[in-house]
């Protein structure tokens, strides 16, 4: 039996599909209703191969601790803390300045940040959507597991609030992307033609960067 491995039935489901989670390592084995188990299961286990190279891949936990550099919004940031500093994060020039307990930094800092987040993406979305009089409805942030951003057709947009600790360029062009949605529900090419234009320039070395460190992200706060 493959450890961490999580079994989903999905009447949507057509065919069996391996993912794993680049927040954990655990594997997730999505069936249809009627499919049988044990063959489902050994299925699985043909795939341990492609498993344990997806797991090797994963990057290294990344704690928060003193002294550390902390990218946030397009900066990076050495974290200033100090038990006697204020409880509330606070930039000063090229310091995050964080007090209180140690035991609550990481909870305290992430708090702030999927804040900070969810207020930044709501301003840029609406100044992107802005450029072509775009409508949009709410706009939420969350913590997903594979998808950076996505757009219903009521106009609802969700970021995972990770992006944040990208590059600007990253950010910003996964906003065109969720807003370029709002016209177009596919990935035409009169819908990548709109993505460079809400973006005003080039939005795949922005992808690149996401294909190449955006499993990173979500180990930013895990302890070692």
């Amino acid at each position: 039996m493959i450890e961490g491995l999580e079994i989903v039935r999905k009447a949507a489901a057509r065919r069996m599909k391996l993912s794993v989670d680049p927040r954990s390592g655990a594997v997730r084995l999505v069936l249809p209703r009627a499919a049988a188990l044990a063959p489902a299961l050994e299925w699985a286990e043909a795939h341990r191969g492609w498993i344990e190279r997806q797991r090797a891949r994963m990057p290294e936990p990344w704690p928060i601790t003193p002294g550390m550099t902390v990218p946030f919004a397009g900066e990076n940031y050495l974290l200033d803390w100090a038990e006697v500093h204020p409880r509330k994060p606070a930039i000063d020039g090229n310091r995050l300045i964080l007090g209180g307990p140690a035991d609550a930094m990481t909870s305290r800092l992430l708090r702030w940040m999927r804040a900070e987040a969810q207020a930044l993406l709501d301003a840029e979305t609406r100044e992107i959507a802005a450029r072509r009089d775009i409508s949009i409805n709410s706009v939420a942030t969350g913590d997903p597991r594979a998808r950076w951003g996505s757009c219903s057709s009521t106009g609802d947009i969700r970021y995972s609030w990770r992006l944040i600790l990208a590059p600007s360029h990253v950010r910003r062009a996964t906003v065109a992307h969720e807003v370029a949605h709002r016209i177009h529900m596919d990935h035409s090419r009169a819908f990548h033609r709109l993505v460079a234009e809400l973006h005003q320039a080039d939005p795949k070395p922005a992808r690149a960067w996401l294909r190449a460190h955006g499993t990173r992200l979500h180990w930013f706060g895990r302890e070692a």
